[in-house]
């Protein structure tokens, strides 16, 4: 072969060597770690970069994850618990959009339009963290015989509830003259004893003494001589009858024996009644008290804050009663709500409030990011 020749092929196979190595052999860049400060991110929890350039997002960056309690885009409301009956208790909690103070109320609407209840909504911390939501509690009416409802907040937002049908017992109780007496001739002591009461239970205050679950005050297997909800019809001792629905439990227990808070709470009420006998009432959250009736003696005092379980008196048969016993109720929103409920599962709570918010919050992110 000709030597010259021979020297052009070395040469060009040197330089198509060259080029190759040149082309294909560029060092790569490793891929850093998502935790580094400077990494690239492809994928954040499945969120794509431009997702994270979602001005509804409020300028969020790859290295800061949507927080819902301080980033909310929207007003969002849920109902924490099961499917209410009628005499159950509601909690509606409201997680307000960034940097809204507004002040509402809830209200209960039937499906024809009746207003069935409803409670303003008042500040609640859920945690030791400070996550903090508005939150409201009421009662659906015993009476209320529907299956559909709305929740309406007033000036932000309406949505459905779905509730269980209920049934109550139904009794007679027959009263002697003293009794039926009490319960018909007009008195105006009566009256404004009846006013001063409807005013404290109406009232919704800000302070929260207690969550829940509550307990019976007295033991929880005691004998119960009536129920919740329970359809009364009163015979009178003239012959005339009138009919009633009782607002709470009735305890079987001799005179005597203690009566303890069912929570913490502060104590509104402690006095003698005519119908109810010596009463005590005691406020536990904005808008839902417990009520003690017929007691033989108050050793609670109005104004005074007590502890779950603290002696507020001995049980009795003073009022309208026809035997020693304990009445007990709780009313939320002044409404007249189960016992039995608010003692299986509390009345706010922050475990279950915490997750419905979290995956609303992951709904908002995901919405969001398409």
């Amino acid at each position: 072969m000709n030597p010259r020749y021979d020297t052009v092929l070395r040469f060009a196979y040197l330089l198509l060597c060259f080029i190759f190595i040149a082309c294909f052999s560029q060092p790569r860049v490793p891929r850093q770690s998502p935790s580094s400060d400077s990494a690239v991110i492809d994928d954040l929890d499945g969120i794509s970069n431009a997702a994270l350039k979602n001005p509804a997002l409020d300028g969020q960056s790859a290295e800061k994850s949507f927080d819902i309690w301080k980033e909310n885009p929207e007003d969002f409301y849920a109902i924490v618990g099961e499917l209410p009956r009628p005499g159950d208790p509601v909690t509606v909690i409201f997680l307000p959009a960034k940097d809204n103070n507004r002040k509402l109320e809830a209200s209960l609407v039937s499906g024809s339009g009746k207003r069935l209840g409803g409670a303003p909504f008042f500040d609640w911390v859920l945690d030791d963290e400070g996550h903090s939501v508005k939150a409201c509690v009421f009662s659906v009416p015993s009476t209320f015989d529907g299956t559909e409802a709305v929740v309406r907040i007033e000036g932000a937002d309406i949505f459905e509830i779905r509730l269980k049908e209920r049934k109550f017992v139904a009794e007679e109780i027959p009263l002697n003259p003293s009794n039926t007496a009490l319960r018909t001739v007009p008195d105006p002591r009566k009256t404004a004893e009846s006013e001063r009461l409807w005013a404290i239970i109406s009232r919704s205050g800000g302070t929260v003494y207690a969550t829940g679950p509550f307990t019976p005050p007295v033991a929880a297997d005691t004998r119960r001589t009536s129920f919740f909800g329970d359809r009364r019809v009163y015979r009178y001792s003239n012959g005339k009858s009138d009919t009633a629905v009782h607002a709470g439990i009735d305890y079987g227990v001799p005179t005597g024996t203690p009566v303890s808070a069912c929570a913490a709470g502060r104590v509104v009420l402690a006095g003698e009644r005519i119908v109810t006998g010596n009463s005590v009432i005691i406020e536990h959250l904005p808008g839902v008290y417990s009520i003690y009736y017929h007691l033989d003696r108050i050793f609670a005092e109005e104004g005074a804050v007590v502890k779950e379980g603290d002696l507020i008196g001995l049980s009795g048969s003073t009022g309208l009663a026809t035997g020693p016993h304990l009445h007990w109720e709780l009313r939320a929103a002044s409404e007249n709500t189960d016992p039995d409920v608010l003692c299986a599962r509390p009345i706010l709570d922050g475990a279950a409030a915490k997750k419905i918010i979290k995956e609303r919050g992951e709904q908002i992110y995901a919405e969001l990011s398409r």
